[in-house]
């Protein structure tokens, strides 16, 4: 994150006020943030190396900072580069052992995840799981559920699934599930399909993802349009082989072939 310090607020929790300028990797919620900085408990840095009116770049919650549900930066290793007319300083990589300097656009364009346009192709069986690793930093996975599998996006190091805002959250089948019924040609034949759809999502399944995901918890239109913007998919199931129905008339699925596309990263 590049943002400008705005003030000081000291007491037995010192926090600085951030304004933030631009996100580089992760999401944030607002372009304002309050960061717990150093107070004798925690490997935080002490907040008076940080002025008000300077620019840096921070990298939140790292190891130690032990942000609460907020904001903290760690000092257990060094997660911030001073931001002073265009140029960003200090040990920038991780062999350095001496400040260095670089041009901010130069490290912003190094830090953001790489676009991304790629197709791929795949093929598994019940039980399976299929990974494929996109633009440096992402996965994705179909991951095995009871009567098929859920498509999962997930960012090097994260438990998140970055796809699980797709929607429609409520009321009919999301495209992220691959369910055996789905490939009926009567879906009513099972008795436990979500929701009593009359049929399963469409083919090709359109998904959307962005690693803003792990920060929303009330998603609002504008942050789905904001997910959206960074990441698209869309799944073609190009074969399919179910089992047989079970007492419930729901078939799983026995074996998918499938072409998935992916675009975005900015």
């Amino acid at each position: 994150m590049h943002g400008r310090i705005l003030r000081h607020h000291a007491g037995p929790e010192a926090k600085m006020s951030v304004q933030v300028l631009d996100t580089l990797q992760g999401g944030l919620l607002d372009s304002g943030l309050l960061v717990a900085m150093g107070d004798g408990m925690h490997c935080r840095p002490p907040m008076t190396d940080f002025p008000p009116g300077t620019e840096w770049l921070l990298a939140l919650n790292g190891p130690g900072a032990k942000p609460g549900q907020g904001w903290a930066l760690s000092h257990c290793g060094e997660y911030w580069l001073r931001v002073d007319h265009g140029m960003a300083s200090g040990k920038i990589f991780a062999d350095a052992t001496d400040s260095q300097r670089l041009p901010l656009a130069e490290l912003k364009k190094r830090l953001r995840p790489p676009a991304f346009d790629l197709r791929i192709r795949g093929h598994l069986r019940a039980g399976e799981t299929f990974r494929q690793r996109f633009g440096g930093r992402f996965e994705f996975r179909l991951e095995p559920r009871p009567h098929g599998w859920e498509i999962v996006i997930r960012e090097h190091g994260q438990e998140d699934n970055l796809a699980r805002l797709t929607p429609p959250w409520h009321f009919m089948p999301n495209p992220r599930d691959i369910e055996g019924w789905h490939f009926l040609a009567d879906p009513q034949r099972c008795t436990t399909r979500d929701y009593g759809a009359e049929a399963g999502p469409e083919n090709p399944r359109r998904f959307i993802f962005s690693p803003k995901v792990a920060t929303v918890r009330a998603p609002t239109a504008a942050d789905i349009a904001d997910i959206e913007r960074f990441g698209r998919g869309a799944l073609r199931v190009e074969q399919v082989e179910l089992t047989e129905p079970d007492a419930a008339g729901c078939p799983s699925i026995r074996a998918l072939g499938f072409t998935v596309h992916l675009v975005g990263g900015r």
